[in-house]
């Protein structure tokens, strides 16, 4: 009876997984047949492990944990090297549980543009940008090579997995600093009002286009004391880097908005919103 009470103590301590072991459990290739236990809110228990492609393959980042809420980002690769990010949010009442599953949204669009661009000749994009540059003519998608460029560019970007955004940013991480360095000199010259959601380093735009920026802009209520180096997207589903100065101001990640925040280092992360 002794040695029973030990082994069913065991078992049920070795249930209370941590988010990270969790999130393995519940994707992995056995199916975890008690998952009612280990989800909450819109979470259902799909999709899991069993949703998965044939020959797939996860890779899992703990983005953040604290004491009852955490953000584990998952990576799928098929057996051709093609991946999707994800990013599981769980919550902890007596144990942890899984309450949502997260991916930058309305992507096709995106991809759809990206395959037009890369199907173009070198004379194809020429006669388009002569068109372009014809009065009376409706709003170009680029025209010059530089702007075809950048919208390629920009599109692949946005559509890369994780770990290639941040080694775009570590490949050109002194231009970034500086470009960022001069809006923090702009800023403090302007005494710009960080509450508000303004753009900033227009003198710059030719700089951060190369780096397949968008946008920068200072504050608004997603990242309020922090720069924002926007990639793109498609309306609130966006992807990009922030820049801020103390930790302390860095916003929580949750389901509704930000979905995923990843330190790269030195006050830069990168970020995705849904």
């Amino acid at each position: 009876m002794l040695t029973l009470l030990i082994l069913t103590a065991t078992n049920c301590y070795s249930q209370n997984f941590e988010p990270l072991a969790l999130a393995k459990r519940i994707f992995g290739k056995d199916s975890l047949t008690d998952i009612n236990k280990y989800i909450t809110g819109e979470y259902q228990g799909r999709p899991n492990g069993q949703d998965l492609p044939e020959g797939a393959t996860t890779k899992f980042i703990v983005l953040d944990q604290a004491n009852n809420k955490a953000v584990v980002a998952m990576t799928i690769l098929d057996s051709s090297g093609t991946g999707l990010d994800t990013y599981l949010h769980f919550v902890k009442d007596t144990v942890w549980k899984m309450t949502a599953f997260r991916s930058l949204a309305m992507t096709g669009i995106i991809e759809q543009v990206k395959d037009e661009l890369e199907k173009l000749t070198p004379q194809q994009i020429d006669e388009m940008i002569k068109s372009a540059n014809k009065k009376g003519e409706e709003e170009p998608m680029f025209s010059s090579k530089e702007d075809y460029e950048f919208e390629l560019g920009n599109a692949r970007l946005t559509l890369e997995l994780d770990d290639q955004i941040i080694r775009h940013f570590l490949k050109n991480r002194n231009e970034f600093e500086r470009i960022k360095d001069s809006i923090m000199n702009e800023i403090q010259k302007t005494k710009a009002d960080e509450e508000r959601n303004a753009a900033v380093g227009e003198n710059l735009k030719t700089d951060y286009r190369k780096l397949f920026i968008s946008s920068v802009s200072i504050g608004g209520y997603e990242f309020p004391n922090s720069i924002n180096f926007l990639i793109g997207g498609i309306l609130d589903n966006s992807v990009g880097y922030i820049y801020v100065k103390d930790k302390k101001d860095l916003p929580e990640m949750n389901p509704e908005r930000i979905i995923m925040i990843r330190e790269i280092g030195n006050g830069w992360y990168m970020y995705k919103t849904t």
